[in-house]
């Protein structure tokens, strides 16, 4: 297999692309193809920790304030439909 090192240019076309993708040409020929690497699990569980804000949530339990549930928030958004 040959490898091919991309310039911020081509890193920045590629970067669009979220599953395998066709690359053609200007004049509409087929070049290749190009499959994005997944993410691995441990990655995907490193970008959600980077996400998540211990302090926040401890900030959020301490309030007397209640939650909505699921149900509730869709019967919400549902009702802001039906008014336009």
């Amino acid at each position: 297999m040959t490898t091919l090192i991309a310039n911020e240019a081509v890193q920045s076309f590629l970067g669009q692309a979220r599953e395998k993708t066709e690359i053609r040409g200007a004049d509409g020929r087929l070049l290749g193809t190009f499959e994005p690497r997944k993410e691995t699990e441990e990655e995907l569980y490193e970008r959600a920790r980077k996400l998540f804000d211990l302090d926040e949530l401890k900030r959020r339990k301490s309030t007397d304030q209640e939650g909505f549930t699921i149900d509730q928030v869709m019967e919400h958004l549902n009702s802001l439909e039906s008014r336009q």
